[in-house]
């Protein structure tokens, strides 16, 4: 029997090739369909899910036989969620993509499909050359996205993204090479599942883990490799950007998560400038965040920061640090989906990427109001909303690491929420811009659904999080298991 994550792959796959062939006035809504079909599909697998089952639906195969390197995909406790964050923000995208003004081509469409695929392929892989495959494979899609459309400084800015990747990408190479060097059978049997029982010598994990580490740190990014994000986010293709900021900035603490038990003792011996630099590096965004009134930067910096944080709590090497990160991971895509669709909303209204161009539009769209009310609460760590869980076991777990830690990152709570509520502040209320108030039309059935299921899955997740923590828990106890 066919694997399913193997048929969701090549469903994404034949849903592109399609769109070629359908033309521009049906490749949008087949590109629709086909997501909320993969959602659907994935949900029902997990009406299947048993937590104590280990890797569910393997597939593998040998892939280039002559260097014993095989093809692996499966399911397992480290990367479900952010699966499903993949198939809740696929919609998302084409949903942006079809309400925008703009039209797009039909290989527009077909990219976004090939890119959820790849996607996929990414977070299911089993082994380092499945991962280091479709990281590439990623990538690829999503630049000639914003290549196509976007402002008018995106091909400075996607060329400075590509290329920032594809240095981090050649270094990755390189560690994951070395890596297979090292294992006497030439790494036939390398899985994420055995790499604990191959232990590797403190001086070969150090060269491993530094080329690694600059790779994921550029992918996510982190402090100081992040000079090419702003700018993405700011020129960028919105709906393409929705899905980089929700899931492709995942990819680099992703992993940090996968590779976590090869480079476990080199690790733990940076951590102490490693943390420092995170947590540097998350009030650095906090307060750059602070000082924009661009809203999109606003959001990048906003991202810098939250990113920052998830990579120190893994970091710490402890159980409700890993815990905390992996739901956080989920956390902040489902976020920040949701604020750059917001973002998406106005500036398609106001044609003003200004906090202060959409000022008084609460008195015109007061349930627009509402959901980004909600969103950003949610993003400052309310308790009840999804934002609370991952930040308090994060907290927690740099906390346990060292109290000073826990404190400076903790001022990134108040930081947080100052910036994110001068946003709402300022976008949402003030003096009403009269000149633009006719084109601020009632919100389509379409964005009130997706902002609506925005609001759901908030609420949601912070109500019942008990089963998500759970999953996250076994995860982090085998991560950490020698």
């Amino acid at each position: 029997m066919m694997s399913p994550i193997l048929i969701l792959i090549i469903f994404c796959i034949f849903t592109g090739l399609v769109q070629l062939l359908a033309g521009r006035k049906w490749a949008s809504y087949i590109g629709l369909a086909s997501s909320v079909i993969g959602l659907l599909y994935f949900l029902f697998l997990l009406t299947d899910l048993d937590l104590q089952a280990g890797l569910m639906y393997p597939l593998e195969f040998k892939w280039i036989p002559g260097l014993e390197v095989s093809f692996s995909l499966g399911m397992d406790s480290q990367n479900l969620l952010l699966l499903l964050l993949v198939f809740l923000i696929m919609p998302v995208g084409q949903i942006a993509s079809i309400t925008g003004s703009e039209q797009k081509s039909t290989a527009y469409y077909c990219l976004m499909s090939l890119g959820q695929a790849a996607l996929i392929g990414f977070f299911s892989a089993q082994n380092p050359f499945t991962f280091y495959l479709f990281f590439e494979l990623a990538l690829i899609p999503f630049y000639l996205m914003v290549l196509m459309y976007g402002g008018e400084y995106r091909r400075r800015a996607v060329f400075k993204f590509f290329m920032y990747t594809v240095f981090g990408s050649f270094l990755m190479l390189a560690g994951i090479i070395y890596y297979y060097t090292l294992l006497p059978d030439g790494g036939s049997n390398v899985q994420w599942a055995t790499m604990n029982s191959m232990p590797l010598g403190i001086e070969n994990q150090y060269w491993i883990f530094a080329a690694l580490l600059i790779a994921f740190a550029i992918k996510s990014p982190l402090f100081p490799f992040h000079t090419w994000q702003a700018e993405l986010y700011t020129q960028g293709d919105r709906p393409a950007i929705i899905i980089i900021a929700a899931v492709l900035s995942k990819m680099g603490l992703f992993g940090f998560i996968r590779f976590y038990p090869l480079c476990a003792d080199a690790i733990q011996n940076w951590s102490y400038f490693l943390i420092p630099i995170c947590i540097a590096g998350i009030l650095y965004g906090a307060i750059v965040a602070w000082r924009q009134s661009i809203m999109t930067k606003i959001l990048a910096y906003s991202s810098l920061s939250h990113i920052g944080m998830i990579a120190a709590a893994i970091f710490t090497g402890t159980v409700v640090g890993i815990q905390g990160a992996l739901f956080q991971m989920f956390t902040h895509g489902i976020l920040a989906a949701s604020l750059f669709y917001v973002v998406d909303v106005i500036i398609r209204r106001t044609g003003e990427n200004n906090i202060y161009g959409s000022a008084g539009m609460a008195k015109i769209h007061p349930r627009l109001a509402v959901y980004f009310f909600i969103i950003v609460l949610a993003s400052v760590g309310l308790p009840l909303t999804n934002g609370f869980i991952g930040e308090f076991y994060m907290l927690w777990g740099l906390t346990e690491k060292s109290i000073w830690y826990g404190a400076f990152a903790g001022l990134s709570i108040i930081l947080g929420a100052i910036y994110m509520l001068r946003f709402y502040q300022k976008s949402m209320f003030g003096d009403l811009q009269t000149e633009h108030e006719p084109k601020w039309h009632k919100l389509e059935l379409t964005e009130d659904y997706v902002l609506l299921v925005s609001v759901i899955l908030i609420l949601s997740f912070g109500f019942f999080p008990a089963t998500w923590m759970d999953l996250t828990q076994q995860a982090a106890n085998h991560l950490l298991t020698k």
